[in-house]
This record gives C-alpha cells, sequence and structure tokens, in this order.
C-alpha cells in the first residue's frame, strides 16, 4: 500500500463518501473519473478515514493515530491495492497491461497471497479495504472469478474498484457497485506548466508529475515545439528535430503520460483546423503504437514527421 498522498479538491466528494459510511456503506464501490483527477488519493483517504481511531467521526482522518500513521508510512495492515502486471511471468513486459485470477483468488502456482482470501481475514483496526486500480484491466476471468466477493464481501470489508467509469467495466461487475463520480478541480496553481492538457482538464496527478520533473517537462515542451516549427522548413531539419523528439519518447517511462511527448505532440496539434487536427492525431496514435509494438522510434517518427508534412500539419 502507497503512503497517504496528498487530497486536491474534492471535498464534496469526501463529505459525501463519510455520510454514506457514517453508518455502514457500500461494501463495493466504484470510484469514476479520468486517469489523473485524483480517483487513488481518494481511494486512500476513504481507507484512512474508514479505519481512522479518532473518537469524533468528524474529525476522521485524523493523520496522528496509529492507523493514519501506518498509512502515511504506507504499512496499514488492513490496506491493500491490486494494480495490473507490469510483465509476464517470463519476465517480458506486458504490451497490455492486466489484472489476472490469481492477483485476487487461489490459483495453483499463483499469487501466494490474493486479494480475496485478505478480505476475509478480520482487520487489525475497523476495516479492510482492497482497492482494484484500473479495474478496466480486469481479465473476463479475474472479473467473473471475483463476483462472489464484489456481491457479498465480508461484513469488515470494503472493494474499491478505481476505473473511468461503469462503461469501462464488465456489466457484470459495474452492476455490483455503487458508484462516486469525480470531476474536474482547480489547477491554476500549475500555470508554469502551460501548455500541458491536464491544464484544460482540471488533472493534477499528470501536472504534480509534470512538476516533480520540470527539466523533462521544458525538454518535452521545447522539443514538441521545434518539431511543429520545423515542419514547413527543410526536410532535413525536420528529421533532426524529430530526432530528439524520439530520443524522449524513448526515454519516458511507457506508462506515464504526464511526461509523454505524445501528450504534449496532441495538445499542440489543436490549434489545427478540426479536420486536420483528427487526421494529424491519427499519424501521432500511429507512431505511439508502433513504438510500443517495439518499433524502432527514430524510424516511426520519420514516417511520422513524412505524414505531417504530407498533411501540412506545421
Amino acid at each position: 500500500m502507497s503512503a497517504l498522498p496528498p487530497i486536491r479538491g474534492h471535498d464534496a466528494a469526501r463529505a459525501e463518501l463519510a455520510r454514506w459510511y457514517r453508518r455502514d456503506g457500500p461494501h463495493t464501490l466504484l470510484i469514476a473519473g479520468p486517469d489523473g483527477v485524483g480517483r487513488r488519493p481518494v481511494a486512500r483517504w476513504l481507507a484512512a478515514h474508514l479505519n481512522c481511531q479518532a473518537a469524533d467521526a468528524a474529525a476522521r482522518p485524523c493523520g496522528a493515530c496509529s492507523s493514519c500513521l501506518a498509512l502515511q508510512r504506507g504499512e496499514h495492515p488492513d490496506v491493500r491495492e491490486v494494480v495490473p502486471g507490469r510483465t509476464t511471468r517470463s519476465g517480458r513486459s506486458r504490451r497490455r497491461r492486466e489484472i489476472t485470477i490469481d492477483q485476487l483468488v487461489v490459483r495453483p502456482q499463483g499469487d501466494p497471497d490474493p486479494l480475496g482470501p485478505w478480505l476475509e481475514l478480520r482487520p487489525r483496526f475497523r476495516r479492510r479495504v482492497g482497492v482494484i486500480d484500473q479495474a478496466e484491466s480486469l481479465t473476463t476471468g479475474a472479473a467473473n472469478a471475483f463476483l462472489k466477493m464484489l456481491e457479498e464481501p465480508p461484513a469488515w470489508a470494503v472493494v474499491v474498484l478505481i476505473a473511468t467509469g461503469p462503461e469501462a467495466l464488465l456489466p457484470t461487475v459495474a452492476s455490483r457497485c455503487s458508484v462516486l463520480r469525480l470531476g474536474a478541480v482547480e489547477v491554476s496553481a500549475y500555470a508554469e506548466l502551460e501548455p500541458h492538457p491536464a491544464l484544460r482538464l482540471g488533472l493534477p496527478g499528470p501536472l504534480e508529475r509534470a512538476r516533480a520533473d520540470m527539466d523533462s517537462f521544458v525538454s518535452g515542451r521545447d522539443a514538441v515545439e521545434a518539431l511543429m516549427l520545423a515542419l514547413d522548413g527543410d526536410l532535413a531539419g525536420a528529421l533532426d528535430a524529430a530526432e530528439a523528439v524520439a530520443g524522449l519518447a524513448e526515454a519516458a517511462a511507457p506508462d506515464d503520460a504526464a511526461l509523454s511527448p505524445f501528450t504534449l505532440l496532441r495538445e499542440r496539434l489543436r490549434r489545427l483546423p478540426p479536420a486536420r487536427y483528427a487526421a494529424a492525431v491519427d499519424v501521432v496514435e500511429r507512431c505511439e503504437a508502433a513504438i510500443a509494438a517495439y518499433a524502432n522510434a527514430r524510424l516511426a517518427f520519420t514516417t511520422l514527421v513524412l505524414d505531417l508534412r504530407a498533411l501540412g500539419a506545421g
């Protein structure tokens, strides 16, 4: 379990959760909203609220009791997160991240401590809270194997799913969840990260990650702008600019869109007329998919430049 992160916004959502759980509350909850809006911090806040030892319920989470301190250290015995696996059993990086059956229920030669049996153990504090992050990554087999737990968790357990919305889940999973929707939050404090798209969308998560690595953000922003300006010039200059962006794409973490040059490139292309913008985004997505499939980044960006020049995207 990661340490308890700061909460940015969502005061009304947290008040609603506190009201729901004043007595019992839903035992299977879906926290819905776009990635980066703060779904994980809200899920961890709920885990802290449910297990806080403060006598006054209105003061929970207090941040000072033994439960809250354990969460802040990332060592809480009653809170666990499940995330999609990054590698296959052979150790190869997964192209498509998945939450598999053995992460949730007992399987031969699978995860030695899956979530289901863990939820059935009585808590040391108040509630066992199991968080399934990126729940849209549940395989069909994993979802079906976990349906009984989603339908009837133990009285002391709360299962929290995190996804973009019920439509991203199998209907059999979504139908078992109470839904809390999170909307955009105020992010004007991150104005130095213009033109990051998360500013326009009200998503503090990507902005916080970009701010934490400001050098990488500035390098990506400047390289993308140089590429766009070079599209109308000579081909050699455009290819040099593409090579610079390709190097940044290779160095970027594959699962961190906050610092991806593709994120900044798509935002820069929004200045184009609608039809040309749609065609240009298709070009960018083909390049991104090629690199995700282990194509040579420099060759992929060479193709991208040629296609963007043909569209007159400069």
